[in-house]
């Protein structure tokens, strides 16, 4: 099953058992509905109630986005897995600060893994043009031969604050003002690495989720300073601005961000968590926060991989971005070429080493879904996702 992107103008519509896309144009696609995982609405479609019992019964979310391609909402279909037992669950990890607190430091810690994955593959690979420096390959690569030694020095400084960090939190002081004096004059991938993984040696030590949400804040504020050594030198970085994106990675960065919050609630959906209680960001009203809680350790896995290898190996340029507006925003060719990327990258296969089989980058959303569902009910510790290839 996969996603289904609807980017012309027209109308999506049931005919006895098939989904058709008509476009403005007078063309007409059938899609084969047992194939649609979700539907992604970024035209001016109409739909109506007929096509929606017809997604309900078939269990299909649809996402809808704005002009832009911001995310606006979502078409949730009626639950279909229910179990209160684990809702009861769900809450009480939330209502209870010590068990809230220790999800919250585990998946922040996923999120640390992520990116200093990142930077440590490209701090690797530095000498080089930016194109030279893009990973061969990885797409559709079932076994890749990984950096072992990488990945062990990166879960050990996650696991033990003393490893290779001269920070040390301390309630009365702030740590991360008073520890941080990172040079704003391009530091280099190994001084950012370096930040970073003290960053996350923080995690540990913070007793509140607010604090525990500020490491991740200034471990990603630190990250997207490496992107000036990854990315091409003529695409202009230095921050990350959201409404509206100022320049091209960002536009970049917000829409794939909505397109993956809305893979991960599709998954959310296929299991029996209530995707409106979070550990990290905090629950609230129009929001779906376990989703956020989960795209957070992936975003550096698809998104921004995503990201890199279109810049880097020159498939976008400057007629994929509109800067007509108030802001910079991708143009239709440039949204279909971007999520094309984004559907390689949640295509992507690796075998799993616990399960011994082959699964996607998407179905490894779902896995960390039934982490959560195992550590809920008292089966097994939640350990976040750490990418091991």
């Amino acid at each position: 099953m996969k996603n289904y992107y609807v980017l012309s103008n027209g109308r999506v519509r049931r005919e006895s058992n098939t989904l058709y896309i008509e476009t403005a144009d007078g063309a007409k696609k059938p899609l084969p509905v047992e194939d649609v995982e979700s539907l992604y609405v970024y035209g001016e479609v109409d739909i109506n109630t007929k096509l929606l019992n017809f997604l309900s019964q078939k269990r299909i979310p649809l996402h809808v986005f704005n002009y832009h391609g911001f995310y606006s909402g979502s078409y949730y279909p009626r639950e279909y897995l229910h179990s209160g037992y684990l809702l009861v669950q769900q809450v009480q990890h939330y209502q209870d600060a010590e068990k809230r607190l220790a999800l919250a430091r585990e998946i922040v810690r996923g999120s640390a893994h992520s990116l200093l994955r990142n930077i440590a593959y490209y701090d690797r690979r530095r000498p080089g043009t930016a194109a030279e420096r893009e990973p061969e390959g990885e797409i559709g690569n079932a076994e890749l031969p990984g950096d072992p030694e990488t990945e062990a020095a990166v879960d050990a400084a996650l696991d033990d604050p003393s490893v290779d960090t001269n920070f040390q939190a301390d309630d009365d002081l702030d740590p991360l003002e008073s520890s941080l004096t990172l040079n704003d004059d391009a530091p280099s991938l190994g001084q950012i690495r370096a930040t970073v993984t003290a960053l996350a040696a923080l995690i540990g030590a913070q007793t509140h989720v607010n604090a525990v949400r500020g490491v991740e804040g200034k471990m990603r504020e630190r990250y997207y300073q490496a992107w000036r050594h990854i990315l091409s030198s003529e695409w202009l970085f230095e921050r990350r601005v959201r409404r509206p994106p100022d320049n091209e990675v960002n536009a970049l960065i917000s829409f794939g961000n909505s397109v993956l919050y809305t893979t991960c609630l599709g998954e959310i959906y296929r299991t029996q968590l209530t995707p409106t209680i979070s550990y990290v960001h905090e629950p609230g009203a129009r929001r779906f926060s376990l989703a956020l809680d989960l795209s957070e350790m992936f975003k550096p896995l698809i998104v921004d991989r995503a990201i890199f290898r279109l810049i880097n190996t020159g498939q976008l340029d400057a007629s994929h971005f509109d800067k007509s507006m108030d802001g910079c925003f991708l143009t239709d060719a440039g949204k279909r070429l971007f999520l094309r990327s984004l559907e390689d990258r949640l295509a992507t296969i690796i075998k799993h080493r616990r399960l011994g089989r082959h699964v996607t980058y998407r179905h490894l959303i779902r896995l960390e879904c039934y982490k959560l569902v195992r550590h809920l009910t008292d089966v097994e510790p939640y350990r976040a996702f750490r990418a091991w290839w």
